[in-house]
Protein backbone atom coordinates (compact mmCIF):
# COMPACT_ATOMS: atom_id res chain seq x y z
CA UNK A 1 0.00 0.00 0.00
CA UNK A 2 1.14 3.32 -0.90
CA UNK A 3 2.23 5.34 1.79
CA UNK A 4 0.19 9.29 1.99
CA UNK A 5 2.31 12.48 1.16
CA UNK A 6 0.89 13.39 4.96
CA UNK A 7 2.83 10.83 6.37
CA UNK A 8 6.39 11.24 4.71
CA UNK A 9 5.82 14.81 5.57
CA UNK A 10 6.82 14.51 9.15
CA UNK A 11 6.81 17.96 10.58
CA UNK A 12 4.89 20.39 8.12
CA UNK A 13 6.65 23.08 9.87
CA UNK A 14 10.01 22.18 9.31
CA UNK A 15 8.98 21.16 5.62
CA UNK A 16 7.81 24.31 4.81
CA UNK A 17 10.93 26.09 6.34
CA UNK A 18 13.09 23.88 4.19
CA UNK A 19 11.27 25.04 0.88
CA UNK A 20 10.86 28.38 1.87
CA UNK A 21 14.51 28.66 1.99
CA UNK A 22 15.21 26.53 -1.41
CA UNK A 23 13.15 28.76 -3.23
CA UNK A 24 14.46 31.82 -1.40
CA UNK A 25 17.87 30.38 -2.41
CA UNK A 26 16.75 29.66 -6.21
CA UNK A 27 15.45 33.17 -6.56
CA UNK A 28 18.79 34.68 -5.20
CA UNK A 29 20.29 32.53 -7.47
CA UNK A 30 18.08 33.73 -10.60
CA UNK A 31 18.64 37.18 -9.71
CA UNK A 32 22.50 37.39 -9.21
CA UNK A 33 22.39 35.85 -12.59
CA UNK A 34 20.36 39.04 -13.83
CA UNK A 35 22.24 40.99 -12.03
CA UNK A 36 25.75 39.36 -13.06
CA UNK A 37 24.10 39.69 -16.69
CA UNK A 38 23.21 43.69 -16.27
CA UNK A 39 26.74 44.22 -14.64
CA UNK A 40 28.34 42.66 -17.77
CA UNK A 41 26.25 44.51 -20.01
CA UNK A 42 27.26 47.77 -18.14
CA UNK A 43 30.70 46.73 -18.36
CA UNK A 44 31.09 45.95 -21.55
CA UNK A 45 29.71 49.24 -22.64
CA UNK A 46 31.92 51.61 -19.84
CA UNK A 47 34.88 49.73 -21.75
CA UNK A 48 33.68 50.35 -25.75
CA UNK A 49 33.73 54.05 -24.28
CA UNK A 50 36.46 54.03 -22.95
CA UNK A 51 38.04 52.71 -25.78
CA UNK A 52 36.25 55.47 -27.65
CA UNK A 53 38.19 58.09 -25.57
CA UNK A 54 41.66 57.00 -27.24
CA UNK A 55 40.11 57.97 -30.90
CA UNK A 56 38.20 60.81 -29.37
CA UNK A 57 41.50 62.13 -27.93
CA UNK A 58 42.93 61.62 -31.43
CA UNK A 59 40.04 62.80 -33.29
CA UNK A 60 40.15 66.09 -31.47
CA UNK A 61 44.02 66.69 -32.39
CA UNK A 62 43.37 65.92 -35.85
CA UNK A 63 40.60 68.27 -36.45
CA UNK A 64 42.93 70.86 -34.63
CA UNK A 65 45.78 70.43 -36.83
CA UNK A 66 43.50 70.67 -40.04
CA UNK A 67 41.89 73.51 -38.44
CA UNK A 68 45.25 75.49 -37.81
CA UNK A 69 45.87 74.69 -41.51
CA UNK A 70 42.80 75.17 -43.39
CA UNK A 71 43.21 77.43 -46.36
CA UNK A 72 40.06 79.09 -45.97
CA UNK A 73 37.15 80.07 -43.47
CA UNK A 74 34.87 77.38 -44.52
CA UNK A 75 37.57 74.94 -44.00
CA UNK A 76 38.39 76.21 -41.05
CA UNK A 77 34.70 76.03 -39.89
CA UNK A 78 34.29 72.22 -40.44
CA UNK A 79 37.33 71.92 -39.02
CA UNK A 80 36.12 73.44 -35.88
CA UNK A 81 33.12 72.08 -35.91
CA UNK A 82 34.74 68.21 -35.64
CA UNK A 83 36.78 69.95 -32.85
CA UNK A 84 33.69 70.51 -30.94
CA UNK A 85 31.66 67.43 -31.42
CA UNK A 86 35.27 65.39 -30.91
CA UNK A 87 35.90 66.97 -27.89
CA UNK A 88 32.43 67.68 -26.24
CA UNK A 89 31.91 63.79 -26.32
CA UNK A 90 35.40 63.41 -25.17
CA UNK A 91 34.11 65.84 -22.30
CA UNK A 92 30.99 64.38 -21.46
CA UNK A 93 31.91 60.85 -21.52
CA UNK A 94 34.80 61.72 -18.49
CA UNK A 95 32.55 63.53 -16.93
CA UNK A 96 29.78 60.70 -16.88
CA UNK A 97 32.75 58.44 -16.08
CA UNK A 98 33.58 60.41 -13.11
CA UNK A 99 30.31 61.54 -10.96
CA UNK A 100 28.22 59.13 -13.54
CA UNK A 101 25.54 60.09 -15.59
CA UNK A 102 24.78 60.31 -19.60
CA UNK A 103 26.82 60.03 -22.29
CA UNK A 104 26.21 58.83 -26.16
CA UNK A 105 27.02 55.35 -27.16
CA UNK A 106 29.09 54.04 -29.70
CA UNK A 107 25.42 54.71 -31.54
CA UNK A 108 25.03 57.87 -30.65
CA UNK A 109 22.15 56.14 -28.25
CA UNK A 110 22.00 57.74 -24.80
CA UNK A 111 23.56 55.90 -22.20
CA UNK A 112 23.66 55.95 -18.53
CA UNK A 113 27.41 55.44 -16.58
CA UNK A 114 28.41 54.58 -13.28
CA UNK A 115 30.78 56.35 -11.41
CA UNK A 116 34.16 54.53 -11.92
CA UNK A 117 36.27 53.45 -8.23
CA UNK A 118 39.43 52.55 -7.66
CA UNK A 119 42.07 52.85 -9.97
CA UNK A 120 39.68 54.31 -13.06
CA UNK A 121 38.71 57.00 -11.45
CA UNK A 122 42.32 57.87 -10.18
CA UNK A 123 43.00 57.92 -13.90
CA UNK A 124 39.78 59.60 -14.96
CA UNK A 125 41.09 62.56 -12.42
CA UNK A 126 44.50 62.49 -14.39
CA UNK A 127 42.42 62.91 -17.67
CA UNK A 128 40.27 65.63 -16.71
CA UNK A 129 42.87 68.11 -15.10
CA UNK A 130 44.95 67.25 -18.63
CA UNK A 131 42.14 68.44 -20.76
CA UNK A 132 40.38 71.18 -18.75
CA UNK A 133 43.02 73.72 -19.96
CA UNK A 134 42.24 72.78 -23.15
CA UNK A 135 38.69 74.15 -22.85
CA UNK A 136 40.17 77.51 -22.01
CA UNK A 137 41.83 77.26 -25.40
CA UNK A 138 38.90 77.26 -27.82
CA UNK A 139 36.77 79.66 -28.82
CA UNK A 140 33.45 79.35 -27.19
CA UNK A 141 30.78 76.88 -28.11
CA UNK A 142 28.61 78.40 -30.65
CA UNK A 143 31.06 80.87 -31.69
CA UNK A 144 33.61 79.22 -34.59
CA UNK A 145 36.34 80.83 -35.31
CA UNK A 146 36.75 81.44 -39.02
CA UNK A 147 40.46 81.75 -39.06
CA UNK A 148 42.71 78.58 -38.25
CA UNK A 149 45.00 80.76 -36.02
CA UNK A 150 41.85 80.67 -33.43
CA UNK A 151 42.91 76.98 -33.03
CA UNK A 152 46.96 76.88 -32.80
CA UNK A 153 47.20 77.24 -29.00
CA UNK A 154 44.54 74.68 -28.08
CA UNK A 155 46.45 72.33 -31.20
CA UNK A 156 50.16 72.85 -29.91
CA UNK A 157 48.64 71.90 -25.99
CA UNK A 158 46.97 69.31 -27.12
CA UNK A 159 49.57 67.74 -30.04
CA UNK A 160 52.15 68.00 -26.49
CA UNK A 161 49.64 66.15 -24.05
CA UNK A 162 48.42 63.75 -26.93
CA UNK A 163 50.67 60.57 -25.58
CA UNK A 164 49.89 61.01 -22.11
CA UNK A 165 45.84 61.16 -22.96
CA UNK A 166 46.77 57.97 -24.59
CA UNK A 167 48.19 56.50 -22.15
CA UNK A 168 45.59 57.15 -19.48
CA UNK A 169 42.51 55.81 -22.21
CA UNK A 170 45.03 52.91 -22.23
CA UNK A 171 45.25 52.64 -18.50
CA UNK A 172 41.25 53.63 -18.06
CA UNK A 173 40.45 50.23 -20.54
CA UNK A 174 42.86 47.85 -18.12
CA UNK A 175 41.48 49.25 -15.15
CA UNK A 176 37.97 48.76 -16.22
CA UNK A 177 39.00 45.40 -17.82
CA UNK A 178 40.14 44.07 -14.26
CA UNK A 179 37.63 45.84 -12.26
CA UNK A 180 34.96 44.44 -14.52
CA UNK A 181 36.53 40.92 -13.52
CA UNK A 182 37.19 41.47 -10.05
CA UNK A 183 32.91 42.18 -10.13
CA UNK A 184 32.19 39.12 -12.17
CA UNK A 185 34.23 36.91 -9.94
CA UNK A 186 32.81 37.77 -6.56
CA UNK A 187 29.37 37.59 -8.31
CA UNK A 188 29.94 34.46 -9.62
CA UNK A 189 31.22 33.48 -6.37
CA UNK A 190 27.77 34.42 -4.80
CA UNK A 191 26.36 32.79 -7.13
CA UNK A 192 27.90 29.20 -6.50
CA UNK A 193 27.86 29.88 -2.44
CA UNK A 194 23.96 31.08 -3.23
CA UNK A 195 23.79 27.32 -5.78
CA UNK A 196 25.52 25.25 -3.13
CA UNK A 197 23.35 26.51 -0.34
CA UNK A 198 20.35 25.72 -2.11
CA UNK A 199 21.48 22.44 -3.65
CA UNK A 200 22.52 22.00 0.09
CA UNK A 201 18.97 22.48 1.10
CA UNK A 202 17.61 20.12 -1.64
CA UNK A 203 19.54 17.72 -0.43
CA UNK A 204 18.25 18.29 3.12
CA UNK A 205 14.54 17.61 2.08
CA UNK A 206 15.06 14.81 0.33
CA UNK A 207 16.84 13.09 2.35
CA UNK A 208 14.59 14.12 5.30
CA UNK A 209 12.11 12.58 3.18
CA UNK A 210 13.80 9.45 2.59
CA UNK A 211 14.44 9.33 6.19
CA UNK A 212 10.86 10.09 7.15
CA UNK A 213 9.74 7.41 4.38
CA UNK A 214 12.21 4.59 6.51
CA UNK A 215 10.47 5.76 9.46
CA UNK A 216 7.14 5.48 8.48
CA UNK A 217 7.75 1.87 6.38
CA UNK A 218 9.30 0.93 9.68
CA UNK A 219 6.43 1.94 11.74
CA UNK A 220 3.81 0.60 9.18
CA UNK A 221 5.74 -2.95 9.59
CA UNK A 222 5.87 -3.12 12.58
CA UNK A 223 2.03 -2.80 13.05
CA UNK A 224 1.77 -5.08 10.17
CA UNK A 225 3.77 -7.59 12.53
CA UNK A 226 1.68 -6.58 15.39
CA UNK A 227 -1.66 -7.11 13.35
CA UNK A 228 -0.17 -10.82 12.64
CA UNK A 229 0.80 -11.42 16.12
CA UNK A 230 -1.07 -11.62 19.19
CA UNK A 231 0.31 -8.81 21.61
CA UNK A 232 0.49 -10.86 24.82
CA UNK A 233 2.42 -14.37 23.06
CA UNK A 234 4.25 -13.65 20.04
CA UNK A 235 2.48 -15.98 18.72
CA UNK A 236 0.94 -16.00 15.13
CA UNK A 237 -2.87 -14.62 15.69
CA UNK A 238 -6.11 -15.98 14.04
CA UNK A 239 -5.60 -14.29 10.87
CA UNK A 240 -2.20 -15.14 10.08
CA UNK A 241 -2.51 -18.38 11.20
CA UNK A 242 -5.63 -18.48 8.69
CA UNK A 243 -3.58 -17.08 5.89
CA UNK A 244 -0.56 -19.37 6.21
CA UNK A 245 -2.86 -22.93 6.80
CA UNK A 246 -4.73 -22.09 3.85
CA UNK A 247 -1.27 -21.96 2.18
CA UNK A 248 -0.44 -25.32 3.60
CA UNK A 249 -3.38 -26.76 2.93
CA UNK A 250 -3.67 -26.13 -0.84
CA UNK A 251 -0.10 -27.02 -1.45
CA UNK A 252 -0.92 -30.68 0.75
CA UNK A 253 -4.11 -30.65 -1.45
CA UNK A 254 -2.44 -30.73 -4.74
CA UNK A 255 0.52 -33.20 -3.32
CA UNK A 256 -1.30 -34.93 -1.40
CA UNK A 257 0.77 -35.04 1.63
CA UNK A 258 -0.84 -35.38 4.87
CA UNK A 259 -0.61 -33.53 8.32
CA UNK A 260 -2.56 -32.85 11.73
CA UNK A 261 -4.54 -29.51 12.82
CA UNK A 262 -4.43 -29.70 17.12
CA UNK A 263 -6.78 -27.43 19.21
CA UNK A 264 -5.22 -27.15 22.57
CA UNK A 265 -7.28 -25.61 25.69
CA UNK A 266 -6.20 -25.32 29.25
CA UNK A 267 -7.76 -27.29 31.94
CA UNK A 268 -8.05 -25.37 35.62
CA UNK A 269 -7.25 -22.03 33.90
CA UNK A 270 -10.06 -19.80 35.01
CA UNK A 271 -9.95 -21.10 38.71
CA UNK A 272 -6.49 -19.95 38.42
CA UNK A 273 -7.41 -16.26 36.67
CA UNK A 274 -10.21 -16.15 39.43
CA UNK A 275 -7.62 -16.48 42.52
CA UNK A 276 -4.21 -15.07 41.33
CA UNK A 277 -5.76 -12.42 39.47
CA UNK A 278 -5.28 -11.54 35.27
CA UNK A 279 -1.46 -10.79 35.74
CA UNK A 280 -1.11 -14.28 36.54
CA UNK A 281 -3.17 -15.97 34.07
CA UNK A 282 -1.18 -13.86 31.67
CA UNK A 283 2.24 -15.33 33.00
CA UNK A 284 1.16 -18.86 32.61
CA UNK A 285 -0.47 -18.06 29.11
CA UNK A 286 3.41 -16.34 27.50
CA UNK A 287 4.69 -19.72 29.76
CA UNK A 288 2.40 -21.69 27.66
CA UNK A 289 3.19 -19.94 23.95
CA UNK A 290 7.07 -20.18 25.06
CA UNK A 291 6.58 -24.44 25.99
CA UNK A 292 4.50 -24.79 23.13
CA UNK A 293 6.92 -23.29 20.60
CA UNK A 294 9.96 -25.27 22.68
CA UNK A 295 8.33 -28.56 22.11
CA UNK A 296 6.68 -27.80 18.60
CA UNK A 297 8.55 -28.53 15.22
CA UNK A 298 10.65 -26.16 12.98
CA UNK A 299 7.42 -26.89 10.52
CA UNK A 300 5.04 -26.15 12.65
CA UNK A 301 2.74 -23.62 13.19
CA UNK A 302 1.80 -22.28 16.84
CA UNK A 303 -0.65 -19.50 17.00
CA UNK A 304 -2.99 -18.35 19.36
CA UNK A 305 -6.77 -18.36 18.50
CA UNK A 306 -8.02 -16.65 21.89
CA UNK A 307 -8.00 -16.46 25.66
CA UNK A 308 -6.44 -19.88 26.62
CA UNK A 309 -7.39 -22.06 23.20
CA UNK A 310 -4.62 -22.45 20.87
CA UNK A 311 -3.71 -24.18 17.58
CA UNK A 312 -0.61 -25.93 16.00
CA UNK A 313 -0.57 -26.91 12.63
CA UNK A 314 1.69 -29.83 12.22
CA UNK A 315 2.84 -30.73 8.00
CA UNK A 316 3.58 -34.53 7.68
CA UNK A 317 2.61 -35.14 11.17
CA UNK A 318 -0.19 -37.83 10.84
CA UNK A 319 0.50 -41.66 12.09
CA UNK A 320 -1.02 -42.46 15.34
CA UNK A 321 2.47 -43.77 16.44
CA UNK A 322 3.77 -40.05 15.69
CA UNK A 323 0.86 -37.97 17.00
CA UNK A 324 0.23 -39.68 20.52
CA UNK A 325 3.89 -39.06 22.08
CA UNK A 326 3.98 -35.28 20.24
CA UNK A 327 0.80 -35.21 21.59
CA UNK A 328 1.76 -36.83 25.16
CA UNK A 329 5.27 -33.65 25.16
CA UNK A 330 2.67 -30.96 25.05
CA UNK A 331 1.03 -31.86 28.07
CA UNK A 332 3.89 -33.19 29.85
CA UNK A 333 5.22 -29.67 29.31
CA UNK A 334 2.09 -27.41 30.07
CA UNK A 335 1.32 -29.45 33.08
CA UNK A 336 4.31 -28.14 35.04
CA UNK A 337 3.49 -24.49 34.33
CA UNK A 338 2.11 -23.40 37.65
CA UNK A 339 4.96 -24.69 39.60
CA UNK A 340 7.38 -21.79 38.48
CA UNK A 341 4.19 -18.97 39.17
CA UNK A 342 1.55 -20.54 41.13
CA UNK A 343 2.62 -23.87 42.63
CA UNK A 344 0.11 -26.02 43.98
CA UNK A 345 -2.27 -25.20 41.68
CA UNK A 346 -2.91 -27.97 39.20
CA UNK A 347 -3.14 -27.25 35.39
CA UNK A 348 -3.97 -29.25 32.40
CA UNK A 349 -4.64 -29.27 28.43
CA UNK A 350 -7.28 -30.73 26.41
CA UNK A 351 -5.83 -31.47 22.45
CA UNK A 352 -8.46 -32.38 19.79
CA UNK A 353 -7.06 -33.63 16.70
CA UNK A 354 -7.98 -33.21 13.00
CA UNK A 355 -6.08 -35.26 10.34
CA UNK A 356 -6.18 -34.53 6.53
CA UNK A 357 -6.67 -35.83 4.25
CA UNK A 358 -9.11 -37.80 6.44
CA UNK A 359 -10.80 -34.50 7.45
CA UNK A 360 -10.51 -33.11 4.45
CA UNK A 361 -8.31 -29.92 3.75
CA UNK A 362 -10.83 -27.25 4.09
CA UNK A 363 -9.69 -25.49 7.28
CA UNK A 364 -12.66 -24.74 8.56
CA UNK A 365 -14.00 -27.91 8.93
CA UNK A 366 -10.72 -29.58 10.24
CA UNK A 367 -11.08 -26.65 12.85
CA UNK A 368 -14.01 -27.46 13.46
CA UNK A 369 -13.33 -31.48 13.90
CA UNK A 370 -10.32 -30.48 16.34
CA UNK A 371 -12.64 -28.16 18.45
CA UNK A 372 -14.64 -31.17 19.10
CA UNK A 373 -12.33 -33.92 19.66
CA UNK A 374 -11.08 -31.09 22.34
CA UNK A 375 -13.84 -30.81 23.70
CA UNK A 376 -14.17 -34.74 24.06
CA UNK A 377 -10.72 -34.84 25.91
CA UNK A 378 -11.62 -32.29 28.45
CA UNK A 379 -15.34 -34.06 29.22
CA UNK A 380 -13.17 -37.59 29.58
CA UNK A 381 -10.83 -35.41 32.46
CA UNK A 382 -8.25 -33.20 30.68
CA UNK A 383 -5.34 -33.34 30.30
CA UNK A 384 -5.33 -35.80 27.04
CA UNK A 385 -5.61 -35.81 23.65
CA UNK A 386 -8.42 -36.98 21.65
CA UNK A 387 -8.66 -37.65 17.85
CA UNK A 388 -11.76 -36.60 15.73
Amino acid sequence: MPIPVSALIGSPRRLITAIVMFVALDLTVLVINLWLAEQIAQDAVAINLAGRQRMLSQQTTKALLLATRAATPAEAARAGEEVELAFGLFERTLSAFAEGGPTAGGDSAPVVLQPVEGEAAAVVAAARQIVTPLRGLLPPAGQLALEGRAYAAAADYMVGHNRQVLALMNRLTTALEHDSVRRSRNLRAIQTGAFVLALGNFLVIVLGMLRQYRRVEQESERWRELARHDPLTGLANRKAFTEAALGVLARARIDGSPGAVLVLDLDGFKPINDRFGHATGDQILVQLAARLESTARATDLVARLGGDEFVILCPNLHQPDHLGPFCNRLVAAITDIPEHICPGTPLGVSIGIATYPEDGYDLHRLLGQADRAMYAAKQAGGSRWKAA
